[in-house]
Protein backbone atom coordinates (compact mmCIF):
# COMPACT_ATOMS: atom_id res chain seq x y z
CA UNK A 1 0.00 0.00 0.00
CA UNK A 2 2.73 2.36 0.58
CA UNK A 3 4.86 1.73 -2.45
CA UNK A 4 1.41 2.35 -4.26
CA UNK A 5 0.68 5.48 -2.43
CA UNK A 6 4.38 6.56 -3.37
CA UNK A 7 3.47 6.11 -7.10
CA UNK A 8 0.31 8.19 -7.11
CA UNK A 9 1.98 10.97 -5.42
CA UNK A 10 4.47 10.32 -8.29
CA UNK A 11 2.49 10.69 -11.09
CA UNK A 12 2.02 13.39 -13.41
CA UNK A 13 -0.99 15.84 -12.66
CA UNK A 14 -3.59 15.99 -14.99
CA UNK A 15 -3.05 19.92 -15.05
CA UNK A 16 -0.01 21.41 -16.71
CA UNK A 17 0.19 24.13 -12.83
CA UNK A 18 3.84 24.10 -11.68
CA UNK A 19 3.88 26.25 -8.62
CA UNK A 20 6.08 29.77 -8.62
CA UNK A 21 9.47 28.13 -7.01
CA UNK A 22 12.03 29.07 -9.51
CA UNK A 23 12.35 32.77 -10.09
CA UNK A 24 11.02 34.50 -7.17
CA UNK A 25 11.62 38.35 -7.96
CA UNK A 26 8.70 40.47 -7.44
CA UNK A 27 7.28 37.89 -4.87
CA UNK A 28 5.61 38.00 -1.68
CA UNK A 29 4.36 35.13 1.16
CA UNK A 30 0.33 36.06 1.46
CA UNK A 31 0.60 33.79 4.61
CA UNK A 32 -0.11 30.41 3.01
CA UNK A 33 1.86 30.72 -0.10
CA UNK A 34 4.58 33.00 -2.14
CA UNK A 35 2.42 35.09 -4.82
CA UNK A 36 2.98 37.63 -7.15
CA UNK A 37 3.40 40.94 -5.18
CA UNK A 38 1.80 44.25 -6.38
CA UNK A 39 4.96 45.45 -7.79
CA UNK A 40 4.95 42.87 -9.95
CA UNK A 41 2.50 43.52 -13.02
CA UNK A 42 2.36 47.40 -11.78
CA UNK A 43 3.75 48.50 -15.09
CA UNK A 44 3.47 48.34 -18.74
CA UNK A 45 5.67 46.51 -21.30
CA UNK A 46 8.31 48.35 -22.81
CA UNK A 47 7.58 46.54 -26.16
CA UNK A 48 4.11 46.21 -27.90
CA UNK A 49 1.88 43.44 -25.71
CA UNK A 50 1.76 41.16 -28.56
CA UNK A 51 5.47 40.95 -29.16
CA UNK A 52 5.64 40.04 -25.52
CA UNK A 53 2.78 37.30 -25.83
CA UNK A 54 4.72 35.97 -28.62
CA UNK A 55 8.54 36.13 -27.69
CA UNK A 56 7.40 34.98 -24.06
CA UNK A 57 5.10 32.05 -24.29
CA UNK A 58 3.36 30.93 -21.13
CA UNK A 59 5.37 27.72 -19.85
CA UNK A 60 2.12 25.66 -20.60
CA UNK A 61 -0.98 26.77 -22.79
CA UNK A 62 -3.76 26.29 -19.84
CA UNK A 63 -1.18 28.48 -17.54
CA UNK A 64 -1.99 31.76 -17.34
CA UNK A 65 0.77 35.02 -17.54
CA UNK A 66 1.87 36.53 -13.96
CA UNK A 67 -1.20 38.64 -12.12
CA UNK A 68 -0.85 39.88 -8.41
CA UNK A 69 -1.97 37.39 -5.90
CA UNK A 70 -1.20 34.40 -8.22
CA UNK A 71 1.42 31.26 -7.63
CA UNK A 72 1.55 30.25 -10.90
CA UNK A 73 5.04 30.15 -12.56
CA UNK A 74 6.03 32.78 -15.21
CA UNK A 75 7.13 32.19 -18.63
CA UNK A 76 10.39 30.52 -18.45
CA UNK A 77 12.04 32.10 -21.09
CA UNK A 78 12.03 35.43 -18.88
CA UNK A 79 14.59 34.00 -16.81
CA UNK A 80 15.98 31.12 -18.16
CA UNK A 81 17.34 29.66 -21.09
CA UNK A 82 16.48 25.83 -19.36
CA UNK A 83 13.13 24.11 -21.50
CA UNK A 84 11.98 22.97 -17.83
CA UNK A 85 11.49 22.97 -14.71
CA UNK A 86 13.42 23.20 -12.06
CA UNK A 87 15.32 25.59 -14.28
CA UNK A 88 18.56 27.66 -14.16
CA UNK A 89 18.57 31.87 -13.65
CA UNK A 90 20.08 33.07 -16.24
CA UNK A 91 21.19 36.96 -15.34
CA UNK A 92 21.04 37.65 -19.50
CA UNK A 93 17.97 36.49 -20.17
CA UNK A 94 16.36 37.88 -16.69
CA UNK A 95 17.77 41.55 -17.85
CA UNK A 96 16.46 41.21 -21.46
CA UNK A 97 12.82 40.34 -19.95
CA UNK A 98 12.99 43.84 -18.31
CA UNK A 99 14.48 45.17 -20.40
CA UNK A 100 11.41 44.82 -23.31
CA UNK A 101 8.53 43.29 -21.41
CA UNK A 102 8.29 43.43 -18.03
CA UNK A 103 4.61 43.16 -17.16
CA UNK A 104 4.70 40.06 -19.20
CA UNK A 105 7.14 38.54 -16.72
CA UNK A 106 6.20 39.84 -13.73
CA UNK A 107 9.48 41.32 -13.19
CA UNK A 108 8.01 45.37 -13.04
CA UNK A 109 9.61 45.50 -9.31
CA UNK A 110 13.12 45.16 -11.53
CA UNK A 111 12.18 48.35 -13.45
CA UNK A 112 14.02 51.79 -12.20
CA UNK A 113 10.92 52.90 -11.85
CA UNK A 114 10.52 50.52 -8.51
CA UNK A 115 14.29 50.91 -7.52
CA UNK A 116 14.21 53.17 -4.77
CA UNK A 117 13.04 53.20 -1.31
CA UNK A 118 10.12 54.34 0.43
CA UNK A 119 10.12 57.29 3.14
CA UNK A 120 10.87 55.63 5.97
CA UNK A 121 8.04 57.79 7.72
CA UNK A 122 5.30 57.61 5.57
CA UNK A 123 1.85 59.30 5.50
CA UNK A 124 0.65 55.89 4.85
CA UNK A 125 1.71 52.43 5.40
CA UNK A 126 3.41 51.72 1.92
CA UNK A 127 2.73 47.89 2.36
CA UNK A 128 -0.86 48.44 1.97
CA UNK A 129 -1.30 50.28 -1.30
CA UNK A 130 -2.73 48.87 -4.10
CA UNK A 131 -2.68 49.63 -7.02
CA UNK A 132 -5.82 51.16 -7.69
CA UNK A 133 -4.28 53.57 -5.35
CA UNK A 134 -1.15 54.37 -7.55
CA UNK A 135 -3.64 55.83 -10.22
CA UNK A 136 -5.52 57.42 -8.17
CA UNK A 137 -6.15 61.38 -8.14
CA UNK A 138 -6.36 61.13 -4.60
CA UNK A 139 -3.46 59.69 -3.88
CA UNK A 140 -0.82 60.32 -6.55
CA UNK A 141 0.83 62.74 -5.36
CA UNK A 142 1.22 61.63 -1.52
CA UNK A 143 2.50 58.37 -2.95
CA UNK A 144 5.19 59.66 -5.16
CA UNK A 145 6.28 61.25 -2.26
CA UNK A 146 5.99 58.57 0.07
CA UNK A 147 6.13 55.50 -1.34
CA UNK A 148 7.59 55.50 -4.71
CA UNK A 149 8.64 51.87 -4.78
CA UNK A 150 5.52 50.32 -3.96
CA UNK A 151 3.85 52.42 -7.20
CA UNK A 152 7.00 52.85 -9.63
CA UNK A 153 7.42 56.22 -8.94
CA UNK A 154 10.90 56.28 -8.99
CA UNK A 155 11.84 58.19 -11.57
CA UNK A 156 9.34 60.53 -11.16
CA UNK A 157 11.55 62.59 -8.34
CA UNK A 158 8.28 63.12 -6.32
CA UNK A 159 6.70 64.76 -9.79
CA UNK A 160 3.84 63.24 -11.00
CA UNK A 161 0.55 63.89 -13.15
CA UNK A 162 -1.88 63.56 -10.31
CA UNK A 163 -4.49 62.72 -12.91
CA UNK A 164 -3.34 60.14 -15.33
CA UNK A 165 -3.28 60.73 -19.06
CA UNK A 166 -2.41 63.76 -19.02
CA UNK A 167 0.80 63.34 -21.28
CA UNK A 168 -1.96 62.03 -23.94
CA UNK A 169 -2.63 65.69 -24.57
CA UNK A 170 0.10 68.33 -24.11
CA UNK A 171 -2.01 70.84 -25.80
CA UNK A 172 -3.84 71.26 -21.88
CA UNK A 173 -0.73 72.87 -20.64
CA UNK A 174 -1.62 75.80 -23.00
CA UNK A 175 -5.17 75.62 -22.71
CA UNK A 176 -6.46 79.11 -21.44
CA UNK A 177 -8.69 78.54 -18.28
CA UNK A 178 -7.41 75.66 -18.10
CA UNK A 179 -4.17 77.09 -15.90
CA UNK A 180 -5.66 76.09 -12.58
CA UNK A 181 -6.35 72.41 -13.39
CA UNK A 182 -2.70 71.83 -14.82
CA UNK A 183 -1.09 73.00 -12.03
CA UNK A 184 -3.28 71.06 -9.94
CA UNK A 185 -3.32 67.74 -11.93
CA UNK A 186 -0.65 67.68 -14.79
CA UNK A 187 2.64 69.02 -13.42
CA UNK A 188 4.80 66.13 -14.94
CA UNK A 189 3.38 66.70 -18.55
CA UNK A 190 2.76 70.50 -18.59
CA UNK A 191 6.45 71.40 -16.53
CA UNK A 192 4.68 72.85 -13.60
CA UNK A 193 7.38 71.02 -10.87
CA UNK A 194 8.48 73.41 -8.19
CA UNK A 195 12.37 73.41 -8.15
CA UNK A 196 11.85 72.66 -4.39
CA UNK A 197 10.80 69.50 -4.88
CA UNK A 198 12.68 66.97 -3.31
CA UNK A 199 13.16 63.43 -4.94
CA UNK A 200 12.72 60.89 -2.32
CA UNK A 201 14.21 58.18 -4.46
CA UNK A 202 17.67 59.60 -4.83
CA UNK A 203 18.95 58.04 -1.54
CA UNK A 204 17.55 55.29 -2.81
CA UNK A 205 19.61 54.47 -6.13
Amino acid sequence: MISLLFLVFLAPKSSAYIGLYNDLNCTMFNGTSVVYAPEAVNCQNVVSDSYCRVAYPPTSPDIPYPEEGMDYERPLMCYTLDTATPAAIYRDAQATAVATCPRTCGLCCRTSAFMCKNLIYPRIDCNTITRAQCQSPVWRQILAEDCPARCGFCDLNGCIDAVPGCENDPSICHTIGMEQFVNQNCRRTCNRCSVSTQPPCAAGK
